[in-house]
């Protein structure tokens, strides 16, 4: 399990967003600790971002056609990418080395809202931090995920039991952009692109940083208000406005 902390930030529980940094991970322990931060969170306990790097993985929504894979499974296992069902909703995506995936594991009802503005609140919070770093990127009316002018940059897909939000979104870095050619991406025969490609130079840790910050913001709560990220896996962890632990 993710390590625990005795630190106590914020002025409430629905106030804090602990943040774990782990690393480099397999989608099923990836799914694992997803649902023991859920557990956590049902309980009682803050809500939580989880940052994850994949191996290369193609993972099927519940929206997932058949037509959507464009490669054999064999021809996919040679090239080293696994295939995985899922429960969250969407299509067909691609996660790999190069790629921020973030779950959140949110109290919805903790925090008022409903599932068409949680996905709101996810693609802002992108749209808003990238706007920071200059990258020109925007949402689709009719469509989930974060856009720009040559392709989709970040896909959302979410699955929500009881009131508490698994899975999350995945942010094109620097990823092997080829793999999404073995795919049809949630669907939609339109280009994807990385900030790599953008022109993006940045420092993914910071990134993260800025990133959950936002999404703090947009779910509703002070700029200012704590985040807490903890060290697992030999990872990083910070407080916000301190200095790394």
């Amino acid at each position: 399990m993710h390590p625990a902390t005795d630190l106590s930030l914020g002025d409430s529980t629905v106030s804090r967003l602990v943040v774990r940094r782990l690393g480099r991970r397999g989608y099923a322990d990836a799914c694992a600790l997803q649902e023991r931060a859920a557990c956590s969170v049902a309980g009682g306990g803050a809500d939580e971002l989880l940052y994850v790097e994949h191996a290369p993985v193609i993972t099927l929504g519940r929206g997932t056609d058949a037509r959507q894979i464009l490669a054999s499974r064999t021809d996919l296992a040679a090239a080293g990418i696994a295939v995985v069902d899922t429960d969250r909703g969407g299509g067909a995506t691609y996660h790999g080395p190069g790629q921020l995936v973030g779950y959140p594991i949110i109290d919805l009802r903790r925090r008022g809202l409903g599932v068409r503005a949680y996905l709101r609140a996810l693609e802002m919070a992108i749209v808003a931090m990238l706007h920071d770093d200059g990258v020109c990127c925007h949402i689709r009316p009719g469509l989930t995920g974060v856009w720009t002018t040559r392709g989709k940059v970040a896909a959302i897909g979410v699955a929500v039991r009881r009131g508490i939000t698994r899975h999350g979104f995945a942010l094109n870095i620097a990823p092997d952009l080829s793999a999404f050619g073995r795919i049809v991406p949630c669907g939609l025969r339109q280009p994807v692109t990385a900030l790599e490609d953008l022109g993006w130079h940045g420092n993914p840790a910071q990134l993260q940083r800025r990133l959950a910050r936002a999404l703090q913001t947009a779910l509703g709560e002070r700029e200012d208000a704590p985040v807490l990220t903890m060290r697992a896996a030999g990872s990083d962890a910070w407080v916000a406005g301190g200095a790394p632990l």
